[in-house]
């Protein structure tokens, strides 16, 4: 019995040793490849125009920024200095005479009633201030006009009678400048409109003042014509 048992250990052995030997062999295990540890106080910096590794002092320090301060030049009272070669204009002089008034109007336009020679209200007004200005004058030009009604021998005689009654009334007023008087009737409307309006602002003495005068009157220019004979 001891022998039986003895034998069956050693079968069984031996079957595991057979067992054993038919196995693959075992494939081997890959070593993870430690990382390359940084090196200490190693950095990439622009040297010689091109990007080099440094470490410690060899490593250019950056450049601190700083912002740019521009003086302006202060301002003073000094005159600039005058360019040689070029014109310098003076300043204006302030003038103690008093300031030169505007010219009273050189124009003048005297309305009519309807077929007549008799100024409207208006024209009365006009005619008084006309006669306040052109004593200032030496000559006035008086041109008559008429509106669209009627023939052209009639309304050119209505023209000239309306010029000549602004003349008669200014020498009644005493103005003694030479007055020159035209007409026409049936021409150069103010307004062509076949309207009641535009007609009465047609009739009219178109009045032109010109040659203004100087300080010498009328009665000295006689006198000192008087003294030269």
């Amino acid at each position: 019995m001891a022998l039986l048992n003895r034998v069956a250990i050693l079968l069984f052995t031996t079957s595991l040793l057979v067992g054993c030997g038919s196995l693959p062999p075992a494939l081997p295990q890959a070593i993870p490849e430690a990382s390359p540890k940084p090196m200490a106080g190693v950095r990439i910096a622009w040297i010689e125009r091109q990007f080099k590794t440094c470490s410690g002092t060899a490593c250019p320090m950056p450049t601190r920024k700083t912002l740019a301060i521009v003086e302006l030049p202060m301002a003073t009272d000094e005159p600039a200095p005058a360019v040689s070669g070029v014109h310098q204009t003076p300043p204006p002089v302030a003038s103690d005479s008093p300031v030169a008034t505007a010219a009273e109007p050189a124009t003048a336009s005297i309305h009519f009633e309807y077929g007549q020679e008799t100024p409207t209200a208006d024209g009365q007004r006009e005619l008084e201030r006309l006669a306040a200005i052109a004593v200032k004058y030496q000559r006035i030009e008086l041109v008559g006009r008429t509106d669209d009604i009627g023939g052209k021998a009639y309304n050119d005689r209505l023209a000239r009678r309306r010029a000549e009654s602004v003349r008669s009334w200014l020498l009644d007023r005493g103005v003694q400048a030479e007055i020159l008087v035209r007409a026409e009737g049936l021409c150069c409307y103010l307004d062509p409109a076949p309207t009641e309006a535009a007609r009465r602002s047609n009739r009219r003495v178109e009045v032109r003042l010109a040659g203004p005068r100087d300080g010498l009157s009328d009665n000295n220019r006689s006198n000192n014509r008087k003294g030269a004979k």
